[in-house]
């Protein structure tokens, strides 16, 4: 009860949706402040949140979600720099190009739009990115601009030699970039704390789908307002499926997960009409646009290629239809879950130390503790997850991919394993068995809205 009480003051604070990362989560960072401010019990605690802001402000920062790296899922760059050598370059409106990063975490995100801009050519007095997050601690680390090497996965060497200087404590960004790039503190559900610009361009990628509806709805309403018309909007690839105003219309670039706003509502955009027809930057490609996407009531299917995963799910299907073994199911699953817990209070800190290495870029000593992990609790997707990131970060993009194939198998939703498969997918080239992964995202996404 306390904690729903809780829960529902961070909803109206930063519209969170608690069940997207989970009540657990939520718990853990409540215990984490509780025992901060030396408090003996959750009540004292929550009276605490409804007397101090900024105790609020602390748990906000427990519990935002700071993953992110440079240039992550690389197609929206890719876009980004075809859209300003192709559209803006030839025929600029206004002499300044103009971009918000909306959360910006810890400065990646803007500060990798910033290198791809300088990449096609423009001056730092042509562009002007504005970065704003409500975290202040992720604030303080994107103004220090100083990063670990979890901050570079994949192939990312060129932008490392050109814009980073690798010191006794870390990979430090060149002022050239960090000039460029101003940030600010701000939540998205607050307008009046947030820049009154109009951008050109506006990413906004892996927030909408923390929010509840009502808080979606008021954010995409905000981007809107203070996108250009004929401005572009990038969401994450989980989101589009959220953008179902008919204020702008999605962009023909395969995984750029771009929209473009609708200049006159009296005359809708769209591919087929003048006004939206696109010009260098649009792709020939075969492939499907990223629509909105319309319901589905079928129910999904796995990842292609994972052909054991697939039997096995077809023979648990089998074995678990009987009304006996639905009932035999749930009293072997309740003991089981008591266990899983004992043992999940052991192992937590475990689990938590692997991540701080891994954020802290000692990645072999964090696989370690993810493998001793996992040795005694088997069925962990979170720990898959985590193992598999830091294989990616490593460039073991196999072993990547069947620590995210595990975490799929366990738990069917997970979110970011489906993220980071497809992602394999695609730097290796296959579309079309990325495309598969993205359109499954898609469908997790609508069944849930």
């Amino acid at each position: 009860m306390i904690q729903a009480t809780i829960e529902a003051l961070l909803r109206k604070k930063i519209g969170l949706d608690g069940s997207t990362i989970g009540s657990r989560q939520i718990a853990r960072a409540i215990e984490t402040r509780r025992w901060a401010c030396g408090l003996p019990d959750q009540q004292t605690y929550l009276q605490q949140l409804q007397t101090s802001a900024q105790e609020l402000e602390a748990l906000i920062e427990t519990v935002v979600v700071l993953e992110t790296w440079f240039f992550r899922d690389r197609k929206p760059f890719g876009f980004l720099s075809r859209y300003v050598i192709s559209e803006w370059l030839p025929n600029p409106n206004y002499p300044i190009l103009r971009v918000l990063s909306i959360p910006c975490s810890t400065g990646e995100e803007p500060y990798s739009i910033a290198m791809t801009l300088l990449d096609a050519g423009l001056t730092p007095n042509q562009f002007r990115v504005d970065a704003i997050d409500i975290s202040k601690e992720a604030l303080h680390k994107a103004r220090r601009a100083l990063y670990s090497r979890n901050s570079f996965r994949g192939n990312q060497l060129q932008q490392q030699k050109r814009y980073f200087k690798q010191t006794a404590d870390g990979y430090e960004l060149c002022p050239l970039v960090r000039n460029t790039v101003n940030f600010k503190h701000g939540n998205i559900l607050d307008p009046l704390g947030l820049a009154q610009s109009n951008y050109d361009i506006i990413f906004c990628r892996n927030l909408l789908i923390y929010l509840d509806k009502s808080s979606r709805f008021r954010a995409i309403q905000l981007l809107d307002r203070l996108l250009m018309p004929k401005g572009l909007l990038f969401v994450g690839s989980a989101e589009t499926g959220v953008i179902t105003t008919n204020r702008f219309v999605s962009v023909r670039y395969p995984f750029a997960f771009a929209y473009q706003k609708v200049k006159d509502l009296r005359q809708p955009q769209t591919r087929d009409s003048p006004q939206g027809r696109r010009r260098n930057w649009e792709t020939s490609s075969s492939l499907p646009s990223h629509k909105s996407p319309v319901t589905l009531i079928h129910s999904l299917y796995p990842i292609q290629g994972q052909n054991q995963d697939q039997e096995q799910d077809q023979e648990y299907q089998t074995r678990s239809s009987s009304p006996s073994a639905l009932v035999n199911r749930q009293s072997k699953g309740i003991k089981q879950s008591c266990l899983q817990r004992e043992l999940e209070k052991g192992q937590e800190s475990l689990l938590e130390k692997a991540r701080r290495l891994a954020n802290q870029g000692s990645l072999e000593e964090a696989v370690t503790l993810c493998q001793t992990y996992l040795s005694q609790n088997l069925t962990s997707a979170e720990a898959y997850v985590l193992l598999g990131e830091v294989h990616q970060a490593l460039d073991n993009d196999e072993q990547a991919e069947q620590c995210f194939q595990k975490a799929v198998y366990l738990k069917p939703n997970s979110y970011e394993a489906l993220f980071h498969l497809a992602l394999l997918q695609e730097n290796r080239g296959d579309l079309a068995k990325a495309t598969v992964i993205r359109q499954r995202i898609q469908r997790l996404q609508n069944l849930k809205s």
